[in-house]
């Protein structure tokens, strides 16, 4: 890269343009959080769509994008994937809380997970099978609901409400039953009281899962560790074994990051 300096005597660097307009292409699918047309990435970055398109072939022989479908949309591809999961493997409480989960799968021989607040809402940073696997869907990188999963509820109990509040909007639409709505405050408000929520087979049928906040130095909530499992062999009681040994692990992880013990 050459630096040169300007006529103010300050040290500037010049650039590859190109790479800085493949950037913001990929800055606004990941701002629109679903996979966009040709005439949308045009209009939001106001620039032709010819040239747009060149870009994007070029990014998805690189894997950063993927279109679906001839002349169909465009999404992120594998390698966006794969770059985002290492700069949050690059956190902390990813490299701590990840020994602590594999080990949770341990303890319980339940299937144990790591979760992050993103972009999209409850993003899975890791997941550690047991010897007995789920008919699940979800893997790393997967977004979970906020209301309909123990993770997303833990999220939606301990994150301040306007960083959730989009996603409520969103997931509560058409919602009208005020009595539904008191029920769900209701509901956060436990989460809060017991440090812990808990599903019995809700948006995954004949699953139950636990799930506990991490937090850090300044007490904010992180990450969530969530252990789920066959509602035949898994026991969701507030004082049963796994609910324990999940209390024990975040209490743990969240005192390496800094967090003051609340006992």
């Amino acid at each position: 890269m050459i630096s040169a300096e300007s006529e103010k005597g300050e040290k500037s660097q010049f650039g590859v343009q190109s790479v800085e307009i493949g950037l913001r292409i990929l800055a606004v699918l990941a701002k629109a959080h679903r996979p966009l047309m040709l005439s949308e990435f045009a209009k939001a970055l106001n620039m032709p769509a010819a040239k747009v398109h060149r870009y994007l072939v070029s990014l998805g022989r690189e894997g950063m994008v993927e279109q679906f479908g001839i002349g169909g949309r465009y999404g992120l591809g594998p390698l966006a994937l794969s770059v985002g999961l290492a700069a949050l493997n690059q956190l902390d409480v990813v490299r701590i809380a990840g020994t602590a989960v594999a080990d949770l799968r341990n303890r319980t021989d339940q299937t144990a997970m790591l979760a992050v607040w993103g972009s999209g809402g409850p993003t899975v940073v890791r997941w550690e099978e047991c010897r007995r696997p789920i008919a699940v869907n979800t893997r790393v990188g997967s977004v979970l609901r906020l209301l309909d999963s123990a993770t997303g509820l833990v999220f939606a109990a301990f994150l301040a409400r306007p960083v959730t509040e989009q996603l409520f909007a969103e997931e509560l639409a058409g919602c009208q039953d005020e009595r539904e709505r008191e029920a769900l405050e209701d509901q956060l408000a436990e989460i809060r009281r017991r440090g812990m929520s808990r599903v019995r087979g809700k948006q995954l049928a004949s699953i139950n899962a636990l799930s506990a906040p991490v937090f850090d130095f300044s007490n904010a909530v992180v990450a969530a560790i969530t252990v789920l499992g066959s509602e035949r062999q898994f026991n969701v009681d507030w004082t049963g074994p796994i609910a324990e040994e999940l209390r024990i692990v975040a209490r743990q992880v969240s005192e390496r990051l800094g967090a003051l013990s609340k006992g």
